[in-house]
This record gives structure tokens, sequence and C-alpha cells, in this order.
């Protein structure tokens, strides 16, 4: 591992101590200084922005003023009356009406002198009466429908539809090569609209508002838009754009977040990216009465500028004082190394073994005494390592005996494990065996009983024969010695008949019975899945079974449908439905009353679910927990075996991939259910 001189230790300790607070003070100060600064340039900003929107209020306010009161004026109403019956739409007018035009001229001239660009009056029908520009780029002819869905139409609908004055958003208007806006307000006479006066103005009042920015900020912009469905346009001219031109329409996906915010009627002050992809810090505010979107922005590079300039002095600062630090760690270091430096020559000698060293004390008090300890602790030193030396051969005469006795007993434990190990696969090995020999048995008993139940078929079948042997041989005495008349002939026909059908009765229950017993012997030694039917294969075995459920008084009902079919391993149902009723018939029925067994199944969601449910004595409840253990039995002694419902769960939850759960009241009865997947 690295070591480091005390010259460089005394650098970072005044390092960490001097510098790093005076650091973290300095990051915490100029941190909270950019935030007030920028919060105080937030106020600044949206101070501006409130004064740009009351002035373009007030100038839109002022301009809707005029044109109203422009609608009540005398002049206006008059004009209207005089001008409506000259008026001729398509075709040419009269000298009365041009000579009314020219007087109407001079009438509202000074309002072109007022900075208006033209006077519109327009019928309530949307003809134009008159135009006070009417000879240069507006026409007299079909001005209503050559604007048609522009500003002019916009404040004629609301004059004539709402009967109230408004203004328009400015609109590039090619005629003239500039953005115009339009500002129109019913005239009235009595409550009935005669007609509809219009003020033109170009955007060169607004734009000279939105260029008077304040401040010393040289990049301060007030952008101001308009938005018409999915397209906007810049309502003066861009102050780093003069390529863009003013009413123009333009895609909505073009606007900034803060020009968003501000056609959007959002009020919203914050960092922004502007239409050169500079970030700005920008203040977006809303004009309802004209329904624009305004945005007082400056260049966040300026912003900052002041923040910048402290940061670089505080950078500087910092600088110097790391030198000053350098200089003080490197002379203080000098003279404090030198009495560790014989120390440490010392120390070397002792490392070496040389124990009786000394150091002839020098230097401050501190090292002084210094080293006179550590004479007095090379004298010790010597001493504890003769001490030492004779503990250690003590102690590894000790540790010696201790692995020669831990040794022994890991062998010990060793072969205590092999034997355990094989004490463990010799009870695994047992319980298999156990297991066939449960599975065995029971197929012993099967056979048993099937023979049991064949054995009467058989016998009648014989009985049967021998009678209508004797028959035969009777019937051919008389036939041989004449005594045969035509009544016994027929007596022994009836006779032989009765035989023939009693024989072939016996003998198809003895064909059904082998048909189903060899049913469940292969389908119980079938490995192979394959698809069947549920209802079938449990009828079949409950053929099977009858020897053995006859001894209970017990009805076993299968009400599973017909129309279930699973495709799995039919030998493994066959062991799991055995060992279930003989289970049920043993435990829950033996010295019991007649009760009954029901079967049934059902289908949800590619599920397969089985219930086996009986009305004997039930479970107990603190045996329910077991009943699935190997060997766990109630009746030991008296021919359980604890197998039969530990097979049942070994084949449900390995081979059918499924779970089996019990469910018991003492007394009333036990119901299992089965759930496994169709395809299994």
């Amino acid at each position: 591992m690295r070591r480091y001189n005390l010259s460089t230790m005394l650098f970072v300790w005044l390092l960490l101590s001097v510098m790093t607070p005076t650091v973290i003070l300095s990051g915490l100060y100029l941190s909270s200084f950019k935030q007030a600064f920028l919060q105080q340039e937030q106020v600044h900003l949206s101070q501006f922005a409130d004064n740009k929107v009351k002035q373009i209020e007030d100038y839109i306010s002022e301009r809707i003023a005029d044109v109203f009161s422009l609608s009540q004026s005398a002049e206006t109403v008059e004009a209207f009356s005089k001008l409506s019956p000259l008026y001729r739409h398509g075709g040419e007018h009269t000298q009365d009406y041009l000579k009314r035009l020219v007087e109407l001229k001079k009438v509202y001239q000074h309002y072109q002198d007022d900075g208006y660009l033209d006077l519109l009056l327009i019928s309530p029908s949307g003809d134009l009466l008159f135009s006070l520009a009417m000879n240069s780029h507006l026409q007299a002819k079909g001005i209503a429908e050559s604007e048609r869905g522009k500003g002019l139409n916009f404040v004629v609908k609301r004059a004539k539809y709402f009967l109230e004055s408004s203004s328009s958003s400015f609109e590039y208007y090619p005629p003239i090569g500039q953005a115009v806006a339009f500002i129109g307000s019913p005239v009235l006479v009595q409550g009935r609209l005669i007609g509809i006066v219009v003020l033109q103005v170009d955007s060169q009042i607004i734009q000279k508002v939105t260029l008077e920015v304040g401040g010393s900020r040289s990049s301060r912009e007030v952008v101001v838009a308009a938005r018409q469905g999915d397209y906007f346009s810049y309502q003066v001219e861009l102050k780093y754009d003069a390529d863009a031109i003013v009413g123009e329409p333009q895609p909505i996906s073009a606007l900034s977040e803060s020009l968003s915010n501000a056609v959007s009627g959002r009020r919203h002050i914050g960092v922004d990216i502007d239409y050169r992809g500079v970030e700005v810090l920008a203040a977006s505010r809303y004009i309802p009465s004209v329904q624009w979107g305004l945005v007082f922005k400056e260049d966040m590079s300026e912003v900052v500028q002041v923040y910048d300039q402290i940061f670089q002095l505080g950078l500087l600062t910092l600088f110097v004082v790391l030198i000053g630090v350098l200089l003080v760690s490197g002379l203080l270091g000098s003279m404090l190394a030198k009495p560790f430096e014989s120390m440490t020559q010392m120390t070397r000698s002792i490392a070496s073994g040389k124990t009786d060293t000394r150091i002839e004390p020098e230097g401050f008090r501190e090292s002084y005494e210094l080293a006179l300890c550590f004479n007095q602790m090379s004298h010790a030193l010597s001493l504890a390592r003769e001490t030492l030396e004779q503990q250690v051969e003590a102690r590894t005469l000790e540790l010696t005996d201790e692995i020669d006795l831990r040794q022994n007993k890991e062998a010990a434990l060793a072969e205590s494990y092999k034997k355990l190990n094989l004490s463990m696969k010799n009870l695994q090995a047992m319980q298999s065996q156990l297991i066939e020999s449960e599975k065995m048995a029971a197929l012993g008993g099967l056979v048993a009983g099937f023979a049991h139940e064949l054995n009467t078929p058989i016998g009648v079948a014989i009985t049967a024969s021998s009678l209508l042997l004797r028959e035969l041989t009777i019937l051919e005495q008389s036939y041989s010695s004449d005594e045969l008349t035509e009544a016994v002939f027929k007596q022994y026909l009836d006779d032989i008949k009765a035989a023939c059908t009693l024989l072939e009765k016996n003998l198809k229950r003895s064909a059904s019975l082998v048909r189903d017993f060899k049913l469940v012997a292969v389908e119980q030694t079938n490995l192979h899945k394959e698809k069947f039917v549920l209802h079938e294969l449990i009828e079949s075995l409950l053929t099977s079974l009858s020897p053995e459920t006859k001894k209970y008084p017990v009805e076993i009902s299968n009400r599973v449908r017909e129309d279930i079919v699973v495709n799995s391993y039919p030998g493994d149902f066959y062991q799991v439905f055995t060992n279930l009723i003989l289970n049920s018939l043993i435990h829950g029925f033996t010295g019991h009353q007649a009760g009954g067994l029901i079967i049934d199944a059902s289908i949800v969601e590619e599920l397969l679910i089985i219930t086996v449910s009986d009305n004997g004595k039930g479970i107990p409840e603190k045996n329910c927990s077991s009943i699935f253990e190997p060997f766990f039995t109630t009746k030991r002694g008296n021919g359980g075996s604890g197998l039969g419902l530990s097979i049942v769960y070994n084949i449900v939850k390995q081979k059918l991939h499924g779970d089996i759960e019990v469910k018991s009241i003492l007394g009333q009865g036990t119901e299992f259910i089965i759930t496994c997947p169709v395809e299994g």
C-alpha cells in the first residue's frame, strides 16, 4: 500500500479542513444566488409580459371603441340609409350612388389620417357599399365572397349574428403586401341591423408596442401569435427571423412550448427553446380580447451572464487559496518530518531484530519525549520477545494435539454419514417395495373378486348345459321306444329352450365380466397418454369393483357427464379412483348404516375438477393434514398399510400434474377434490 509523506498529508488535511468547507459554502451560495436571481428575473419578465398584454389590450379596446362610436354616429346611419337603396348588386351603379361615394370619402377621410388603412360599410347581406380606399386594393363588387373565411368575414359574422363589436387576428394580405386586421361593429336603428361598419388596421402599431421591451437585455423580444385550427400565424415581425411573414399560416407543430401555452390560454414562465433553437427564459400570456398568445422572452445566456462572471471570480479565488495551502503545507511538512526520519531508521532496525537499538532525543518537545518513549519501548520489546518465543513454542505443541483430535473426530463423523446415507437408501428402497406391494395387493383383491363374481354365471351355465343334455337324452329314449307323443315333445322343447336361454344369459354375463376386467387390467398397465371418456372409464371400474362394493351398504353414483373427454393416462385414473373408492368404503362405512358415494366432474378453463364425496363417518380434523403421508393409517393391525392415499397423492402431483385436497366434517362425510389439466 502506498504511503504519503508528511507534507502531502498536511496538504490534504488543510485542503479538507479549509478548502472543502469553502467550496461547499461557495457552491451553496452560488446555487442559492442563481435560484434567487432566476426567480427575480422571472418576476421582472412576468411584469414586462403583463404590461405588454395590457398595452395591446388597451390598443385593441381603443380601436373597438372607435368603431363602436362610428357605428353609433348619425353620419354612419345616414350613409347606410342613402347608399342601400342606390346600390346595384352585380350591375352598373348610378351617378347618384357614385356621387354619394365621393361625398362619404370626404366625410371619413380623417380616419386614414388617423392611421387606419380603410373604412368599410357593408350591408346586412354582405355587399360592400363603401370603401374609403376603394380606388386601390378593394373593389366594390364581391368583397364579402373574396374575403370569406378570413378576418373580415369573422368580424362581419360577429356583428351580423351576435350584434357585437369584435376584432380579427392579423393576416397577411397580398394586395397591400402586409398583415392587416379588421375591427367591426353592427349599425342598429331601433334594434334592427341596417349594416356593418369595419375599420382596417395594419400591424405597425402593435409592432411598435412589442419593440419597446425595456431593460438592458439586448436579446429581449416579444412574440405574438394567433391560432386558427391546425395552423398559427405570427401577429408581429420576428426580431431574429426577417423571412417570417406576419399573418402567414404555419403548421401548429412549429410552435415552441411557451408559445403553445400562450395561444392555448395557459399562463406560464420557464425555460424553453425558441424558434431559433436557442434556450430562453420565456413568460407566456394570453390576450383574451383578440385570442392571441404573447411570449416575452430573453436568452438564458444573457440572463446567467452575471452568475457566470461571479462563478469565474470564485474559481480564480479558489485557485489562489489552493496555491497558498500547497506552500504552507510544504514548509510545515519539512519542519515536522526531520525528527520522524530518525525514528523511522530506529524502527527499521528494531524490525530487523535489533531490539536494543537506541535513538538520540532531539527537536521540539513532543519529538524529544517521543524519542525517550522509543528507547523505553525498544528495551521492553527485547524482554517481550524472549517471553513470546517461549509462549509460542508451548502454544504450538497444544495446537498440534488439538489438530490430531479434530482429524480423528472428522473421520468418525464421515463414517457415521456414510452409514446414515446407506440407511436412507435402504429406507427409500423399502418404501418403493411397499408401494408396489400395495399395488399388487389391490390387483390381487381385484382378481379374487373377479373370480368370485365369474364363478356364479359359469356355475349356472354348467348346470343349464347338464339339464339340456339330460332332457335331450330322455327325448331320444322316448323317441326310440315310440313313447313320444306330441304333448311330451312340446314339453321337452320348452324345457330345452328354457335351458338354452339360461345358458346364453349366463355366458353373456361371463363374457361381459371378462371384457371389463380385461379393460381394467390393460388400462392399469398402460403407460401411454390417450383420449378416453371419463364416464365410461368409471363405469367399467365400478363393474370390476362390484365384488368389493357389494360388501358395503353404499350406493355409488356416477354423475360424470358423458361428454367429458380427457387426454391423459387412463391407468393412473383407474388407480386413483380405485384407491379413493375403497378408502371411502373401508374407512367411512365399516360398521356404518347405509350411505352414498358420489363421483362427479366438470371442466373449468381447461382444468378438470373431480370430486369424490360420501356421507360416511368423516375424518377427524387433526388427521386431515396427515392422510396423504406414507404409512399413515387409522387401521394399523386391521389390514391398513397407510399407502393408499399416498399413492393417490403421488399420481395426482407427479403424473397428472394436478393437485388434491380433502374436506371433511366428522360424522357428516368426506370430500376429495382433484384438479388437473384436461390435456394431461
